[in-house]
């Protein structure tokens, strides 16, 4: 049974449905193909002017037994007009669109109910373990001791999921990065899912090939390895040499796996309200027909392989600049949406690179920038970056594979999460909660001081250290327990990054055991605070480092440190931000205290100078046994230095702040002698900035003058040290 146009209607408006003729669009598609092949042929005729090669058709059998390097040899097989390369492959890639599997629950329903016996023969095998398990945790929380049980029935959830095929497989995956649906017993035996399946044989995978590219398999490849390199539940790879001698991995769909995913998601659908009213017995009100839903939907993305390809294409296009950063590059003349052929890529595991004496380090930073960059800058990001989706080529460099599942970010979305992080780090979980208002986690009627309680009671002690101790798994636990009390809604992208960053903590833990994603995030969250220019990660700056309208000055010495390692950040553009935030209506009471504690600061900075040049001078004059020196001047330090005269004078904090101010100024980016310049002009123009400048140097002047006068008539008490 093909499935595939039971899930092929395509919207054309928001209220119309269409369902495209299978027939129609497989001629479409045969149409291109002619012209591709028209092309080939054209290009074969070229070359057999110079090179008139007779050569017999092989068969797949005997194809492991090719060198690879006889490919070179067959290059006349290959497409020699560029052009018309390009043009033909413009128009499969179109044609190939109309063929894709699309998730459409109603055509499932009018298909499934012609077929009830396959439905109830499935339906037996779903059925019976999930609902003697959920009577097994009804039966716990009526005796009281669901919790004490808990993690004995997480584990026998794994082994029911593992056993009912790839859908359920991918579903528990899901399932492991939702704390709002699950307790953490059940996420943390759910991460543990392994999507590993026996292979399937090779005649089966072959012929597959054959049916979808529309050729055997010989005059594909010169070889094809007899072995899969990797297998999961929905497909496996191959290793394969094209006939211009190229290295392809070949991606190829287990057979009946979309027969079985469109019939597992139809009973699951069927299910819906049973499962639902069994959870409400545990307390649960959980919608379980619309996320079932959502996930036909993300797993349909992933059995296509067209639209992997596209995933694959675009993340090239977006992060194959990166330095250290690689993306393999797909062969469409050669993919389909159950046949998925890219660019072979050697290399190893991320955890073996001791072994070839990679900088495993700057490995992992690359997997961590690049990563930040996917989810906070751009909003396109691998959603599954786990070990076998990662690879450290032979020249040092990351490598990204399978792009089965991908999410992507609104703007707002990605402001959010930053959001989410300013108000973690100021413990102000009134405004996270109302953030999570915001971005549609809670209902907009939520009473929020029951979550603020909760918030508060949970994450202290994870939040107590600095950031650069913060644990992401012991995060998202806290949070985790409070989402799974209250009603949390958790949308597909938030879960996503739940999963990816998780991920990728695990996997960079597994090459250096005292690396931390949040360690690593914050410098770069603290670039973007200081140089974006959007108004909600201006309020979110806003917040950070000030309270009450007076600036938290270690905060913002913190956030510029923080800021500074990282190559994103410009302080130029950092210095113009905050100078048009400082001259705006909202800053005027902030102006106000910056001019008293800007002269404060001044003030002791100045009197730690002089004293700390003053001490020194001291200690020298002590040390020079001339009795004359040792006169009355000094006479109030003269004991004291008898009983000490081997200590030196140590710098004070305000001399260590602005020292240190002073060295992230000369190392950043972006300051030049010009910008400098157009910011002290931006200040003269502004009429806020004329005022700002008269109040600090009166109030420079007032205090220095006042601190000349005391060190001249009062110096001995004033400067006693």
């Amino acid at each position: 049974m093909d499935t595939r146009n039971v899930y092929q209607s395509k919207k054309f408006s928001d209220s119309e449905k269409s369902q495209f003729s299978y027939t129609e669009t497989r001629e479409r598609l045969s149409t291109a193909e002619q012209l591709l092949q028209e092309t080939r042929k054209q290009g074969s005729k070229a070359a057999s002017k110079t090179e008139q090669v007779s050569r017999p058709e092989r068969s797949y059998d005997h194809l492991s037994d090719i060198d690879p390097k006889l490919g070179s040899s067959a290059v006349s097989n290959g497409i020699s007009m560029k052009d018309n390369t390009v043009f033909s492959t413009e128009l499969l890639r179109e044609s190939l669109d109309s063929v894709r599997p699309r998730y459409d629950p109603v055509v499932a329903t009018a298909y499934f109910r012609t077929r009830s016996l396959d439905v109830r023969k499935r339906q037996i095998r779903i059925t019976v373990p999930i609902m003697l398990f959920l009577s097994k945790v009804i039966l716990d929380w009526q005796r009281g001791v669901e919790k004490r049980n808990r993690r004995k029935r997480a584990k026998e959830f794994l082994s029911i999921i593992a056993s009912l095929g790839p859908a359920f497989i991918k579903g528990g995956q899901a399932l492991s990065s939702r704390p709002d649906l699950l307790p953490p017993e059940y996420l943390e035996e759910l991460q543990k899912l392994q999507d590993r399946l026996p292979p399937f044989p090779n005649e089966v995978a072959f012929s597959l090939i054959e049916s979808q590219l529309k050729k055997p398999v010989s005059e594909i490849f010169v070889k094809i390895e007899p072995e899969p390199v990797a297998v999961a539940s929905i497909g496996q790879v191959y290793k394969a040499y094209l006939r211009n001698g190229e290295a392809v991995a070949v991606k190829v769909q287990r057979p009946e796996c979309e027969k079985i995913i469109a019939l597992d998601i139809y009973i699951l659908r069927q299910l819906s309200g049973t499962l639902s009213k069994a959870l409400k017995m545990l307390r649960r009100d959980i919608n379980l027909q619309s996320i079932i839903e959502e996930f036909g939907k993300l797993i349909y993305e992933e059995i296509d392989y067209i639209s992997e390809a596209r995933n694959g294409e675009r993340f090239r296009q977006l992060y194959s600049s990166i330095p250290y950063v690689y993306v393999p590059k797909v062969y469409w003349e050669y993919t389909r949406d159950k046949v998925l052929t890219m660019e072979w890529v050697d290399g190893t595991r991320l955890t073996d690179t001791d072994k070839y004496g990679m900088d495993a380090s700057r490995l992992v930073e690359t997997m961590v920038r690049c990563s930040l960059k996917q989810m906070l800058e751009v909003g396109y990001f691998h959603a599954d970056p786990h070990g076998g989706n990662l690879m450290a080529t032979k020249d040092g460099k990351l490598c990204y594979l399978d792009f089965g599942m991908m999410s992507e970010l609104k703007p707002a979305q990605r402001y959010g999460i930053i959001e989410a992080v300013v108000h973690m780090v100021n413990r102000d979980f009134r405004s996270l909660a109302r953030l999570y208002v915001r971005l549609g986690f809670l209902p907009e009627d939520t009473h929020l001081d029951p979550i603020v309680e909760a918030l508060n009671r949970a994450l202290p002690d994870v939040l107590g250290a600095s950031v650069g101790e913060l644990n992401f798994k012991s995060v998202i636990d806290k949070l985790g327990s409070v989402m799974y009390r209250f009603p949390f809604r958790l949308p597909a992208y938030y879960t996503a990054i739940i999963r990816c960053l998780g991920v990728l903590e695990g996997v960079a833990i597994q090459v250096d055991r005292n690396f931390k994603i949040l360690n690593e995030a914050y410098p770069y969250i603290a670039a973007r605070l200081l140089t974006d220019p959007s108004p909600e990660l201006q309020d979110a700056l806003r917040d950070l480092i000030f309270k009450d309208g007076r600036p938290r000055w270690s905060r913002l010495e913190s956030l510029v440190e923080s800021a500074s390692t990282k190559p994103e950040y410009d302080i130029g553009a950092a210095l113009d931000l905050l100078s048009d935030f400082l001259l705006g209506n909202k800053a005027r009471d902030i102006r106000s205290h910056l001019v008293e504690d800007i002269t404060t600061a001044v003030d002791q900075l100045f009197l730690d100078i002089v004293l700390y040049y003053r001490q020194l001078f001291i200690r020298n004059i002590s040390r020079l046994d001339i009795p004359i020196l040792k006169g009355n001047m000094f006479s109030s330090h003269s004991r004291h230095l008898e009983n000490d005269t081997s200590s030196e004078p140590q710098l004070t904090r305000s001399m260590e702040v602005t020292m240190k101010i002073l060295a992230i100024l000369i190392r950043s980016r972006g300051l030049e002698p010009s910008q400098i310049a157009e910011l002290v002009r931006k200040w003269v123009m502004h009429a806020e900035g004329r005022r700002f400048g008269f109040q600090l140097s009166f109030g420079l002047a007032e205090k220095l003058s006042n601190r000349l006068i005391k060190l001249v008539f009062d110096l001995p008490d004033r400067f006693s040290g």
